[in-house]
């Protein structure tokens, strides 16, 4: 048993061994990507590269750390998408980074905490900060429809909070997008023309570029990045849908 957010998840005896039971925001809560969280996208991205079998858990709970997505895996809770796939890439006996030198990995891994821990929070800005009303249109909580406004104007004043205290809330706006602009104008540049980030072979990176850019490629809003995409960086545009279409080929499928 384990205790998350204010509940407890109780292995259920029809919980199969060495299946990933992913605990994620149900996917009723999206109409445009198959979950709003982009931790929760390279997750599951990671999961179908690699074959590996799981199964949705639609949960509005939050893990021992207070984080989401996580996984139920042999009657454990494990939290936080990359120490669970550091576990299970060793466990399923899966590498992270096929066939790669460590200068590879090592420009892997620089890029994937630029968009974790920087490029997310221009995402986050405009869609729960600036654009909350709008970002509604393509969300549905899971509370009664006279609350749902103000479930929404609480969880704008939480990320606004958070960025605060992380350090990038002390920008303007336009200071946050260009940072976000130029982390995705930086991945355009070392994308090239490769199929994949890091060449031929897909890995770790690709389905961490894919979950966050996936958040402004496929929902209709006006994410000033998404205008750097279009305009400028038409690779990642390509890449990206490359990426929906190897792995995610019943994409409308999973917009419940």
């Amino acid at each position: 048993m384990a205790e998350t957010d204010g509940a407890k998840v109780q292995w259920k005896s029809e919980w199969k061994t060495d299946v990933v039971y992913l605990h994620v925001f149900p996917r009723a809560m999206a109409k445009c990507v198959p979950n709003i969280s982009p931790f929760a996208m390279k997750l599951e991205t990671w999961l179908r590269m690699n074959d590996i079998s799981y199964e949705i858990i639609d949960h509005m709970g939050f893990s021992s750390k207070k984080q989401s997505p996580f996984i139920m895996f042999n009657e454990e809770e494990m939290p936080d998408s990359n120490f669970i796939i550091e576990y299970l890439s060793k466990y399923f006996k899966k590498d992270t980074y096929p066939g790669m030198n460590p200068e590879q990995k090592a420009v892997g891994r620089s890029f994937l905490k630029m968009v974790e821990e920087n490029t997310t929070w221009s995402i986050f800005w405009y869609r729960y900060v600036e654009h909350m009303t709008e970002y509604r249109n393509y969300l549905k909580f899971q509370v009664p429809e006279e609350m749902q406004e103000k479930v929404g104007a609480g969880l704008s004043s939480s990320v606004k909070d958070r960025a605060w205290k992380h350090g990038i809330g002390h920008h303007s706006s336009e200071e946050i997008y260009k940072i976000g602009s130029d982390d995705i104008r930086a991945i355009s540049t070392y994308l090239g023309e490769k199929k994949y980030f890091l060449g031929d072979t897909p890995s770790l990176i690709d389905c961490t570029l894919f979950g966050f850019l996936a958040q402004i490629i496929f929902v209709p809003l006006d994410f000033p990045m998404k205008t750097v995409i279009q305009e400028e960086c038409s690779n990642v545009l390509d890449y990206i849908n490359r990426i929906k279409e190897q792995f995610w080929p019943h994409w409308e499928d999973q917009q419940l």
